[in-house]
C-alpha cells in the first residue's frame, strides 16, 4: 500500500471517517433492542445492519471519491463489514500498520468473517452449495400433471438446485405429488433438492360477479399465414361441464353416427355445420371446418344424409362474467360482492373488503400489472369508488382474476388466512421452507416465523418476498425481525415491486435490496422474468442475457415455469459459471482475459 497522504489531507479524511464511525455507533445504540432480540448467531449481523443503516443515512459520495483518488477503499463494498472497513481506514490514515490495524477493528467482523457468515446462512437455507458454482438456481413447479419424473430429470440435469411450489394454485394433494417427484429424482442425482412452498398471502385479485349470457367461442387452428391447420374440435354432450362442449338433447347422443350432421346458425348469424366423427353414449366428438360462436337456445337440426333426424335447441351454457369496459375518467366500485344495486355501475369483487377502508382518497389503485391506473375517491354505500386515470389501451376491458395493488396505501391484514395455514401445514410436513408473500412489515414476518417456531422443526426455512411499497418503507424493521429466525432469506420479487414503485424506481431498488441483504448477511433470491422468453420459446433476448448476468450477485436466482424451462435452466447455469470468474457481489475479479492477450 502506498504511503499515507500528506498530513493535512490525511487528518481531514480521518476526521470524516471518524464522524462516520460515530454515526454507526449512534445507530447501533438506537437499535440496541432490535440487536439484542436477534438470535445469538445473528447478533453480529444485526449490529452490522445497524452500522449500515447509520452509514446510508448520510451522503458520503464526495468522501468516497477522495478516498478512491488516493488508492484507498471507497467504502463501495463495505456492506457486510462496515465498522471494520471504517476502522482500518482510520488506522491507516493515522500511520498505523499491521497488527495495530487489525487490533483496532474490534469486533472481528472483517471481510472474510462477513463472507463466511453469509455463506453459512445460505447453506443453512438452501443446502450444500452446487458443485460448480456459488449461486443456486430455483425453478418454479408446473402443474402436477406436468411435474413428472421426465420434467424433474430435465431441470435437475440442466442445473436446478431448488424447487418452488406456488401455494396459490392446485391443492395439497397435487403439491405432495410434485414435491415427492422432485425430491426422489434429486436423490437419484445425489442432490439435496430442497422444496419451498409460496404462501398465497392476501389474494389481492378482483373478480367480476355480474353475469351475462354465456357465449362459447370455438376457433379454428391456424398457422401464422391464417391457413387452417385443423378443423374446429367439439364435444356434443347432454350437459356442459367444461371446455369446447355443446349441449344437445340427451336422447340424440346414443343414436348419433359417424357422418351425421348438426346444422345451425351461430350467434354471429353464420351458417355452420358440425360433422360427427366419433360416436359415444355420453360424449360425441364432432368437428367443423369453420370457427363458430354458440349460445344457449340456438336452433339445431340433426341430419343423416338427406333425411332430417330431429330439431331442437342448444342446451344451457354457463353464464359468464359481464364484460366491463372502461375509459379514462370512468368510475368503478370495489366491494365484497362484486354487485351493485344499479346495474349500470361497474363493480368488481375484492377478496379482502376490510382493507378497502384503509385506502384513502387520492391514493392509487393499480390493476392488471399497471395496465390500468385509477385513483380512490372514497367510500360510498356501494363500496370504494375509484376513477380511471391512465390506461395502456382505451377503452380497456376489466377481466376477472387480475391482480390489484394499492401502492400508496398502508394495508395490513394482521393475520394468516386459511389458505396460508393450509400451505404452512403442508410445507412443514413435505417441504424445507416457505416463501412469505406480500411482506409489508415486521409483523408479517413474526406471524409466519412464530408459526414455524411453534411447529418445532429446526432447519425449516423462510424466504421473505419483498414485493410491496410497505416492504421498502419498513425494510429495516423487516430485516431486524428476520434475524430472530433461522434459516431465513429475502427475495427481490421484481414484478410486483415494479408495479408498486414504478419500473424506473425498480432499477435502483433491486440494487439497494441486494446491498441490505449483504449488510445483514442473509441470502437473496433474485426473481421475476429471468430468461422468461427462453423458458417460453427456447430463444433468449439480449436484454434477458444481461439481466441474467446481473442476477448472479444474489445467492439464488429463480426461474418461472415454461415449456422450455430446462433450456432456460441450462443457459442460466452456464451464464452464472462464466460470470463468477469475473465478479463476486459488487467486486470485479480480474482473471486472465483472452481478449487482452490478442491474436494467437
Amino acid at each position: 500500500m502506498a504511503s499515507p497522504p500528506p498530513g493535512e489531507q490525511a487528518e481531514r479524511l480521518r476526521a470524516s471517517l471518524a464522524a462516520l464511525l460515530a454515526a454507526t455507533g449512534r445507530e447501533e445504540a438506537a437499535q440496541h433492542e432490535a440487536i439484542a432480540a436477534a438470535l445469538p448467531r445473528h447478533r453480529l449481523s444485526a449490529a452490522n445492519l445497524a452500522h449500515y443503516l447509520g452509514l446510508r443515512k448520510l451522503d458520503i459520495h464526495r468522501l468516497q471519491l477522495e478516498l478512491a483518488a488516493i488508492g484507498l477503499s471507497s467504502l463501495g463494498r463495505c456492506e457486510g463489514h462496515v465498522r471494520d472497513t471504517l476502522t482500518r481506514l482510520c488506522a491507516w490514515l493515522a500511520g498505523e500498520r499491521g497488527d495495530a490495524i487489525v487490533d483496532a477493528a474490534g469486533d472481528g467482523l472483517d471481510r472474510a468473517k462477513a463472507e463466511s457468515i453469509l455463506h453459512a446462512n445460505t447453506r443453512a437455507l438452501f443446502g450444500p452449495r452446487p458443485r460448480d458454482r456459488h449461486v443456486y438456481i430455483m425453478v418454479t413447479a408446473p402443474d402436477a400433471a406436468a411435474a413428472d419424473a421426465v420434467w424433474a430429470d430435465g431441470v435437475l440435469e440442466a442445473g436446478a438446485d431448488l424447487l418452488r411450489i406456488n401455494g396459490s394454485h392446485e391443492s395439497p394433494a397435487e403439491w405432495a405429488a410434485i414435491a415427492a417427484t422432485f425430491k426422489a429424482r434429486a436423490a437419484a442425482f445425489c442432490r439435496p433438492g430442497r422444496v419451498f412452498v409460496d404462501l398465497p398471502g392476501p389474494k389481492l385479485r378482483t373478480e367480476i360477479r355480474q353475469l351475462e349470457r354465456g357465449v362459447l367461442h370455438l376457433p379454428r387452428r391456424k398457422d401464422r399465414m391464417g391457413r387452417t391447420l385443423a378443423p374446429t374440435q367439439v364435444q356434443l354432450v347432454a350437459q356442459h361441464e367444461s371446455g369446447p362442449q355443446i349441449p344437445v338433447p340427451a336422447a340424440w347422443l346414443a343414436r348419433l353416427e359417424a357422418g351425421d350432421l348438426i346444422a345451425l346458425t351461430d350467434a354471429g348469424g353464420r351458417e355452420r355445420t358440425l360433422t360427427v366423427r366419433a360416436p359415444g353414449r355420453e360424449k360425441v366428438r364432432a368437428e367443423c371446418d369453420r370457427s363458430l360462436y354458440v349460445t344457449t337456445g340456438l336452433p339445431i337440426v340433426w341430419r343423416r344424409g338427406e333425411k332430417s333426424m330431429g330439431e331442437d335447441r342448444i342446451g344451457a351454457l354457463p353464464r359468464q362474467p359481464r364484460e366491463l369496459r372502461v375509459a379514462a375518467g370512468d368510475a368503478f366500485v370495489l366491494n365484497e360482492t362484486g354487485l351493485s344495486s344499479d346495474p349500470e355501475v361497474r363493480a368488481l369483487a375484492f377478496p379482502e373488503p376490510g382493507l378497502l377502508a384503509q385506502v384513502q382518497p387520492g391514493e392509487r389503485v393499480i390493476l392488471d400489472d399497471g395496465k390500468l391506473v385509477a385513483v380512490a375517491e372514497g367510500m360510498s354505500p356501494e363500496g370504494l369508488v375509484c376513477r380511471v386515470r391512465e390506461l395502456m389501451k382505451s377503452p380497456a376491458r376489466l377481466r376477472s382474476g387480475k391482480g390489484i395493488a394499492f401502492p400508496d396505501s398502508a394495508l395490513s391484514l394482521g393475520h394468516l388466512g386459511p389458505q396460508d395455514e393450509a400451505a404452512i401445514a403442508f410445507a412443514l410436513e413435505h417441504a424445507d421452507g416457505v416463501g412469505v408473500s406480500f411482506v409489508a412489515g415486521a409483523r408479517d414476518v413474526a406471524l409466519v416465523g412464530e408459526r414455524i417456531r411453534q411447529a418445532g422443526k429446526p432447519g425449516f426455512g423462510m424466504i421473505l418476498k419483498l414485493e410491496t411499497r410497505g416492504a421498502v418503507a419498513n425494510l429495516a424493521g423487516i430485516l431486524f425481525e428476520a434475524l430472530k429466525y433461522d434459516p431465513v432469506g429475502i427475495m427481490i420479487a421484481r414484478g410486483d415491486l415494479a408495479v408498486e414503485l414504478s419500473f424506473e424506481r425498480l432499477a435502483e431498488m433491486q440494487e439497494e435490496l441486494l446491498w441490505f441483504g449483504e449488510a445483514c448477511h442473509l441470502p437473496v433470491v433474485w426473481a421475476t422474468q429471468v430468461l422468461d422468453t427462453v423458458a417460453h420459446s427456447g430463444l433468449p433476448t439480449r436484454a434477458e442475457v444481461t439481466d441474467a448476468a446481473m442476477s448472479m450477485r444474489a445467492e439464488c436466482v429463480m426461474l418461472n415455469k415454461g415449456p422450455y424451462i430446462s433450456a432456460a435452466t441450462r443457459m442460466l447455469a452456464d451464464i452464472i459459471r462464466k460470470m463468477e470468474a469475473h465478479q463476486y457481489k459488487k467486486r470485479s475479479l480480474f482473471r486472465q482475459l483472452a481478449v487482452a492477450r490478442g491474436p494467437g
